[in-house]
């Protein structure tokens, strides 16, 4: 059995049909563990060199790694706030919602009554949810890095770096959620840097 370290991350399917001009190249994954509180509901962030940051789930987070059946996904996060009501405008997206690290941006249902509440891990503007997933809520299991992201989110720009270095690395996730990543998001095959650890071998949305 391979060490943690010799492991790397395979996010395998592509982002293109999310952001048709854009390719995986440009994107930098970033994790945070037990992102809404919950020991184990991890969160991914995958930051693109434009700045937006889009929302995602961990390969380690309960509703991929144990293979859920997702059957809702719900955008009003309380009684008063829907998320699905952002209305963004102009160069410096104005009527954007305020986001900070904790702030729900929706929860999501599963066939074993299960619920979870994903939040933003990153402050900033929300720029859009992906409405397809009140359509289409399997689309979180199916393709949680393409078509079934959670939200797009713009951090402040003084804060880019900072968001970077602080949330956790692929490498450092993977050395300690090695044993709930499931065994087809990892490989033994190093990613060219310059690839920003995605690996281009497997691209579900041509399979």
């Amino acid at each position: 059995e391979k060490a943690p370290e010799s492991l790397y991350l395979c996010l395998s399917n592509s982002l293109r049909d999310t952001l048709p001009s854009v390719t995986e190249r440009y994107y930098k994954p970033r994790f945070k563990y037990d992102a809404n509180g919950n020991a184990g509901e991890d969160q991914c962030i995958l930051f693109h060199s434009n700045r937006i940051a889009l929302v995602t789930l961990a390969p380690s987070h309960p509703i991929l790694s144990q293979k859920k059946e997702v059957t809702k996904v719900d955008f009003q996060v309380n009684t008063k706030l829907n998320r699905l009501s952002n209305y963004v405008s102009g160069k410096h997206k104005k009527g954007a919602q305020r986001l900070q690290r904790t702030s729900a941006l929706c929860i999501i249902s599963c066939s074993d009554g299960s619920q979870y509440t994903i939040v933003s891990v990153v402050p900033g503007k929300l720029i859009e949810v992906n409405e397809r997933l009140t359509e289409c809520p399997e689309l979180v299991v199916k393709k949680p890095w393409s078509s079934g992201y959670i939200a797009i989110v713009l951090p402040p720009m003084v804060m880019d770096v900072y968001l970077l270095e602080t949330l956790t690395s692929p490498q450092d996730y993977i050395k300690r959620r090695s044993g709930t990543i499931p065994e087809g998001y990892l490989t033994t095959k190093a990613v060219p840097e310059a690839q920003s650890v995605f690996s281009q071998a497997v691209d579900i949305d041509d399979a």
